[in-house]
């Protein structure tokens, strides 16, 4: 378990996982005062679609789904009728974390190999382990979630409107590389940095 959770620690450092840990801030940067049901959302829903897809039970999205799931984040934490509520918050977390979990190719080392090649004959086991190894990956949202609680509210009613804009802009930006197709090289070419570095 220490190995795998290292493991996932030392992957949210590879330029692979960028592709689950940028839209995570996007969307917790637009969703604002808001933003730690949102991260907690995120990561529910990356865990949730990512076993599913990883031990053969579900996922495997057209583009074109995910591209509109995240075109719906944006417009549920925007929204100014919406953007009020956790529950908007929460929602656009699922959301865009099912999205990201749809496009993730995860940097893949002996522990968690071990787990993806057993996964679909693991039942809730497997689903533990892969929250485990997701704690690895997903840990610089957590940091940020921390970081994001502890600032004073005054300095983030100032910068929260720029910080809106700037997550729905990066989640804009995801939908409609994958909604034109160009998702598959983004991830293939964060995938090949990630070989660079090790």
């Amino acid at each position: 378990m220490t190995a795998l959770l290292g493991e996932g620690f030392e992957s949210a450092l590879m330029a692979c996982s960028l592709i689950v840990i940028l839209p995570g801030l996007a969307t917790a940067m637009a969703a604002r005062a808001a933003a730690i049901p949102a991260l907690s959302a995120y990561g529910f829903a990356v865990l949730a679609l990512s076993w599913l897809r990883f031990s053969d039970r579900g996922g495997g999205f057209e583009p074109l789904l995910i591209a509109v799931a995240l075109a719906a984040t944006i417009v549920l934490l925007l929204v100014p009728q919406l953007n009020r509520t956790d529950l908007a918050a929460i929602g656009g977390g699922l959301l865009a974390g099912g999205a990201a979990a749809e496009l993730w190719r995860p940097c893949v080392g002996f522990e968690f190999g071990e787990v993806l090649n057993s996964l679909p004959d693991r039942g809730p086991e497997g689903f533990g382990l892969m929250a485990v190894y997701l704690a690895g990956v997903l840990s610089p949202l957590v940091a940020f979630g921390a970081v994001h609680h502890l600032v004073p509210d005054r300095i983030l009613e100032r910068i929260e409107p720029v910080w809106a804009v700037g997550g729905a802009v990066l989640i804009g930006l995801l939908s409609l590389a994958t909604a034109v197709g160009l998702h598959d090289e983004l991830v293939g070419q964060l995938f090949r940095w990630s070989l660079e570095q090790q």
